[in-house]
């Protein structure tokens, strides 16, 4: 007992240092991308932190950033929890904005105190509805999830473009297409005069909830045996299908949430370029968080800060926003090759025992 307690313990400690390996080997490859074009990476680097974490305001715009990024990544996390790879959160993310979008612009005379939490419902509808798609095929005729749910982003995407450009297109707009704005009461409550919305305390409940229910309940022990040994599950008569599938359906309606909370507290209307991909940045955050949910807020306000810190740097520096695209894919990779790594080392060890 004390010698599986200490061998879990070993693979946290691995897994972390590997992830933190991942983090540091990016930063300093795209250093050297970076002296390459003649810019210093420490005033960049510090142009990123003060960008981000500065001051109250930097603060405030990296937790706004960091909200759709922890529900998209919390969604990635519970399918992989049942060993489901959802890499469709940005289209889920799409489906919640299309569904609070339509209660908002047909219900748009009721009070904030109905509108909302119909928002949020139909919103995860939408996005639960999305990944039963992928989730279906995959549990009954054994369709890859992760081509599905990846190709279904696109179709969100267009989706999105044929309602803003057809009947639900603001007919006094005549510039970008989008909707009409939504009415006041379709307002997610901002918190001390701030762009932070109500959307970040969802986010925090939901990791909050799963991180207890994962360690303490009969459902959350089924879920590791599955995510972790899939034969064994099947040998012990767990209903694998029927989880993965469950499993699946919460993931959308959970990124689903990142959408909604986009429409409703930061943009007040659907218009395509709502997501400058959340979804992808999600997928990221979950996997540096090695699929821990209270792990996901803090890597998501960290990965928040490097997009908000972004934006003051291409003012302060005159760089690109896609410097951080470069670090955030160096970090994505280098990430992969850690895993490779601590793979290949634990099967090295099993192997010599």
């Amino acid at each position: 007992m004390l010698s599986n307690y200490r061998e879990k313990i070993r693979q946290i400690l691995l897994y972390t240092a590997g992830s933190l390996a991942a983090v540091i080997m990016a930063f300093a490859i795209t250093a050297i991308f970076l002296l390459l074009v003649g810019r210093d990476p420490v005033a960049v680097y510090g142009g990123i932190y003060q960008g981000a974490f500065g001051d109250s305001f930097s603060l405030s715009e990296t937790l706004v950033a960091a909200t759709p990024i922890m529900l998209c990544a919390l969604g990635v996390a519970i399918a992989q929890w049942l060993g489901m790879m959802n890499v469709g959160a940005e289209g889920q993310l799409y489906l919640g904005a299309i569904g609070a979008t339509f209660v908002a612009l047909n219900c748009s005379t009721w009070a904030s105190w109905q509108l909302l939490p119909l928002m949020f419902i139909a919103a995860a509808i939408c996005g639960a509805a999305w990944s039963f798609i992928p989730a279906v095929l995959r549990v009954t005729i054994g369709v890859s999830e992760v081509i599905v749910t990846l190709l279904m982003n696109y179709i969100a995407l267009l989706l999105v473009e044929f309602l803003i450009h057809g009947s639900w297109e603001d007919p006094n707009n005549v510039s970008w297409p989008q909707t009409a704005a939504f009415s006041a009461a379709a307002e997610l409550p901002h918190f001390f005069g701030t762009r932070v919305h109500l959307g970040i305390v969802f986010g925090i409940v939901i990791a909050v909830v799963f991180a207890i229910l994962l360690p303490t309940t009969k459902i959350g022990f089924i879920s590791r045996v599955i995510g972790s040994n899939r034969d064994a599950a099947q040998y012990a008569h767990y209903k694998v299908k029927r989880y993965q599938l469950w499993a699946m359906i919460i993931s959308g309606a959970v990124a689903a949430l990142a959408g909604f909370s986009q429409v409703s507290a930061i943009e007040g209307r659907l218009r395509s370029g709502l997501s400058p991909g959340y979804g992808y940045t999600g997928f990221l955050a979950c996997w540096l968080a090695r699929h821990n949910p209270i792990a996901i807020i803090i890597v998501s306000v960290l990965i928040g800060g490097l997009l908000s810190g972004a934006d003051s740097l291409q003012l302060s520096a005159k760089l690109p926003f896609a410097t951080v695209n470069i670090l955030q894919g160096m970090i994505f990779f280098c990430l992969l090759a850690s895993e490779q790594f601590i793979g290949r080392l634990a099967r090295r060890n099993q192997s010599s025992k």
